[in-house]
């Protein structure tokens, strides 16, 4: 069971970074470099926290020592994008980077971020183009849409595991607490 962590505090910095799995192979007695890409690719979600007092940190700092050991769920911060008009809607079908949906596509925008739920897992999107029914996301679909999978556009998250194996923070002398964490998407 993944530990939800809960909506961050505004005034937190959130860096979200794509790991590719393509890999370049440059010819050894010249030629083009060719770009072969592979499935695998990977979002980790960076964030450092606006100081806290060391009370309201407490429930946080609780649930990302317990993150060492588990998986977690972070909610994806998406500026300029107003998240309260957004509707969830379901996956009809999909393959390679293209889902056709079931559902309102109103509001939904590029650059946009939504979670796919599928089998009890979520993996992090992002909306490349919008055609009608159609989206296009990026990276490629990791699993196979067998229809009525969840697409989370009001709070996307995203899934994965606190990066590296310790968590530490920094009490400052009027009692402000300093804390960032890293999520790296686990499948």
């Amino acid at each position: 069971m993944a530990i939800l962590l809960p909506t961050l505090p505004p005034g937190s910095q959130t860096t979200l970074t794509l790991k590719s799995s393509a890999i370049d192979q440059t010819p050894y007695l010249g030629g083009p470099v060719q770009r072969v890409g592979r499935m695998g690719d990977k979002w980790t979600y960076a964030v450092e926290l606006r100081p806290m007092h060391v009370s309201q940190s407490r429930p946080l700092i609780a649930l990302l020592t317990q993150g060492l050991t588990a998986k977690v769920l972070c909610p994806v911060i998406m500026k300029g994008i107003d998240l309260t008009a957004q509707t969830d809607v379901n996956a009809q079908s999909g393959a390679g980077r293209a889902i056709t949906v079931m559902g309102s596509m109103d509001g939904k925008t590029v650059g946009q971020f939504f979670s796919l739920v599928a089998g009890g897992v979520r993996y992090l999107h992002m909306v490349t183009a919008i055609s009608g029914q159609t989206l296009t996301c990026n990276p490629p679909l990791k699993v196979t849409i067998a229809g009525g999978e969840a697409l989370e556009f009001q709070q996307p998250k995203i899934e994965g595991f606190l990066e590296g194996n310790e968590q530490s923070w920094t009490v400052g002398l009027v009692d402000n607490v300093g804390l960032g964490f890293k999520i790296n998407e686990a499948i």
